[in-house]
């Protein structure tokens, strides 16, 4: 399989069966530019399955990285071991992704991504999704330079977190033509294959939705909202009906002009804890990223605050910069803060090729 390996990046079969740059679909691998965020929501379907048959379905991706704060956590703060294999594609009217991690975080790795979409409903612009799936949320939030999660996404609220940005198990259905993105989706468990069968009264079961103006032209502006209502089981017994609203915009960034990320985003938790009373929170993101060596590196910048409602505000932040070292491997150094903690270094490698060349 290794003998076989040749260099790609981000979708390598993609690019590998079209014969393009990687920047066709990227910003900077892997965070996508608006034509890359409309491969992504359509499940790829705007793709040509035939184009793709020259590609084995197949990539590997390797990132040991280094974190200076994750040995307080009882963790290593190296970890050489993170080896995930992708099968991704389309048969027809169907479109798939499957992440297995081989090994993560030094062990044995989990279940990241496994979904299938029927893309033939409403004249190919209706895409019904299975498995363990990506929610209905910004591109951001699963595509990504920046090596920290999204703080306003995982909020934690008593002894709830939301998980705007987890992929989890469940079904989702997405309306997209041109500019229109229209999401919404059932989700359950975010565990591994357990979690298929996983919906019985102690597991968060969350609606979530998106409504954006998504035009894929280079240049152009995306803003939209997205938002949960949900129920979380609580440890003491009783549930936790919960909702969250935010609207973002994006932008890429141009020769002169830096790319902007921005939420804003309100929480409501019924019941977060024994004896907390309701909570209503808010979060706010702000980021602003540039290209940098002719196109081959981003520096990002990002600042968040997240407010629980019960008295806790955090402010938060990190400095990202990625570097195309070569065509299949990917450098990344982030500095990150947060209130009340000292601040931290991550590096990481990224490896990602195909396992064949192309026919």
């Amino acid at each position: 399989m290794f003998a076989a390996a040749i260099p790609a990046s981000a979708m390598p079969p993609f690019a590998q069966s079209y014969g393009v740059n990687c920047t066709v679909c990227h910003t900077e691998v892997p965070g996508l530019n608006s034509f890359g965020r409309y491969v992504q929501r359509s499940g790829y379907a705007i793709l040509d399955h035939k184009v793709l048959q020259r590609s084995l379905p197949l990539w590997l991706g390797v990132s040991p990285s280094f974190d200076s704060q994750a040995g307080s956590s009882g963790n290593s703060n190296s970890q050489a071991g993170n080896v995930a294999l992708h099968a991704v594609g389309l048969i027809g009217d169907f479109s798939y992704h499957i992440q297995q991690w081989l090994v993560q975080n030094n062990a044995p790795g989990g279940l990241d991504t496994a979904w299938f979409s029927y893309n033939g409903l409403f004249d190919h612009n209706g895409h019904l999704f299975a498995g363990k799936i990506e929610t209905p949320a910004p591109s951001p939030f699963s595509q990504w330079f920046d090596l920290a999660n999204f703080a306003s996404a995982g909020m934690t609220v008593g002894e709830h977190t939301y998980e705007l940005d987890t992929n989890r198990w469940g079904s989702r259905f997405s309306y997209v033509r041109g500019a229109i993105d229209a999401e919404a989706a059932w989700l359950g468990s975010n565990g591994d294959l357990g979690g298929t069968s996983d919906f019985t009264n102690d597991t968060d079961k969350t609606f979530q939705w998106k409504l954006a103006n998504a035009n894929p032209n280079h240049g152009a502006l995306e803003y939209g909202a997205y938002g949960s209502r949900g129920s979380w089981p609580l440890q003491e017994g009783g549930t936790d009906q919960y909702y969250s609203v935010a609207a973002y915009v994006q932008h890429d960034p141009e020769p002169h002009m830096p790319g902007i990320f921005a939420i804003y985003q309100d929480t409501h938790d019924a019941d977060p804890g024994p004896g907390l009373g309701a909570a209503g929170g808010n979060a706010l993101t702000f980021e602003l990223y540039q290209h940098l060596f002719h196109d081959n590196a981003v520096v990002s910048g990002r600042f968040e605050r997240t407010n629980d409602g019960l008295g806790n505000r955090v402010n938060s932040g990190n400095v990202d910069f990625e570097y195309h070292l070569a065509r299949f491997v990917h450098a990344y150094v982030e500095t990150y803060f947060a209130q009340g903690s000292k601040p931290g270094l991550r590096y990481m490698l990224w490896w990602t090729t195909p396992l064949e060349r192309p026919r």
